[in-house]
């Protein structure tokens, strides 16, 4: 064990080496609080929203769609035309025939129906998307880093907590070790053995937390782009953290969603809202295949310029107007057929909106129920078996003080309690995480009902 010790610190001495130089690179670059001593949740959120890059990616395509939108309003632009009409061949002279002139004309093309006003408001939707998009993207970061906060939070504390029960045992072993060498009270070989046996197996339980604590913060550092240092430790947490991004607490939160139906209430989910302005955008399209069946205008006009005759005698110039128009009519089954295309699409993403809301209104349920029990458990510890083991070693210890008790059941009664403190801990982190979850699901979707 005293190896393992030893190559773990060696090893850990040879990680902060090599992580000194991209620590300090790094926070020159980003200047960020996450490389100070203690992280807090909200710190950890608000860096990986800010440092994220599909939500910079997202504000340049939403800056696309708005200027396509701006130019979906104009018309095509206008053709001129300069030609030398009726220029004879014999003498290629402009004044020796009458109907030779020089004509120059400007033709406009007008818009097929009402495409253009169309298209701007397909875009218009199409940009919306794009925003309920960050919106869900910023829930889903808020949730997914507190995952790993929370992962990182649980590690330090059990790490704490095993570091208590090794101490304990460590006195167990020494007593027992002690006691059986001077052949004192009823230590057996066996006993000794028996502590040794959960020696071995506490550093087992701190080798994984060490290895959960190391994860937590790789994971952490995902959204940050390099690496958080070795000195930094999870702040104090509490259930009401979760919502400090949304000013509100555990309990205003859990007291809103039992109001509410969720198949209702995340119909304003943004990832729920997107798809209903994909069905608005696709509306638009159909829309669009259907003016495709209109005729589409054009307008013309022209000024023909002509010389004098050679014998002085003036001719008049020539002005002409005109309209043209195409015939949709002999595509008329590619057009019912692009009008059907386009149906279809308007009906699949109203199947996916409504496939979306039952999906995001089930892990609801699903998190409601494991919330309630996850509240009657963690009641029942701390109303119960916490006081009820607390108790337990403070009269062990009275009685060991009294000579009245064995010092192997005083430990084992303190490590009994911390024991039940780390069964405490895990339920008070799953209730974070499904708060989590359910702040996931429910805050985008309630403030986006709010700001309508």
């Amino acid at each position: 064990m005293a190896i393992n010790t030893i190559h773990y610190r060696a090893l850990l001495c040879f990680r902060k080496s090599q992580k000194r130089v991209v620590t300090l690179l790094m926070v020159c670059v980003f200047h960020s609080p996450l490389y100070a001593n203690e992280i807090s949740l909200y710190q950890a959120q608000q860096f990986a929203i800010s440092q994220d890059p599909f939500l910079k990616g997202n504000s340049f395509r939403e800056e696309a769609l708005s200027n396509e939108e701006k130019a979906a309003a104009y018309w095509a632009n206008p053709q001129l035309s300069s030609t030398i009409q009726n220029l004879p061949t014999d003498g290629f002279s402009l004044n020796q025939e009458p109907m030779t002139q020089v004509k120059v004309g400007i033709k406009q093309q007008l818009p097929r129906g009402n495409v253009n006003t169309l298209s701007q408001q397909k875009t218009a939707f199409m940009a919306r998307k794009l925003k309920t998009e960050s919106d869900a993207r910023k829930a889903l970061l808020n949730r997914d880093v507190a995952f790993a906060w929370l992962d990182w939070y649980l590690a330090s504390q059990r790490i704490a907590l095993l570091s208590k029960e090794k101490s304990l045992l460590t006195q167990l072993l020494d007593v027992t070790e002690s006691r059986y060498s001077s052949v004192v009270g009823s230590a057996q070989q066996d006993d000794i053995l028996q502590v040794r046996l959960a020696l071995m197996t506490l550093q087992d339980k701190y080798t994984q937390a060490l290895q959960k604590e190391l994860e937590a913060k790789a994971a952490l550092s995902k959204w940050y782009g390099a690496p958080l240092d070795d000195t930094a430790t999870p702040s104090s947490f509490n259930a009401d953290m979760i919502f400090t991004s949304y000013h509100i607490d555990a309990h205003g939160f859990i007291a809103q969603i039992d109001k509410l139906d969720p198949f209702d209430a995340l119909q304003n989910h943004p990832l729920a809202e997107g798809l209903q302005l994909q069905t608005q955008a696709e509306t638009k399209q159909l829309d669009i295949a259907r003016e495709q069946t209109k005729s589409q205008w054009s307008v013309e006009a022209s000024y023909g310029y002509r010389q004098d005759a050679q014998n002085g005698m003036s001719r008049a110039d020539f002005v002409s107007v005109g309209v043209q128009v195409d015939l949709p009519f002999f595509t008329r089954g590619k057009q019912t057929a692009s009008i059907s295309a386009a149906a279809a699409k308007v009906n699949a993403s109203k199947t996916d909106f409504r496939l979306k809301v039952n999906e995001l209104a089930a892990q609801a349920e699903i998190l409601t129920e494991r919330l309630f029990f996850l509240n009657e458990r963690k009641a029942l510890y701390e109303h119960g078996l916490v006081s009820e083991v607390a108790q337990l070693a403070q009269t062990l210890l009275t009685s060991y003080t009294a000579d009245t008790a064995n010092f192997s059941d005083v430990v084992n009664a303190n490590i009994r309690q911390i024991q039940v403190q780390d069964e405490l801990l895990r339920m008070q982190v799953d209730e974070a995480r499904t708060l989590a979850s359910l702040a996931y699901l429910y805050l985008p979707a309630l403030t986006s009902t709010s700001h309508q």
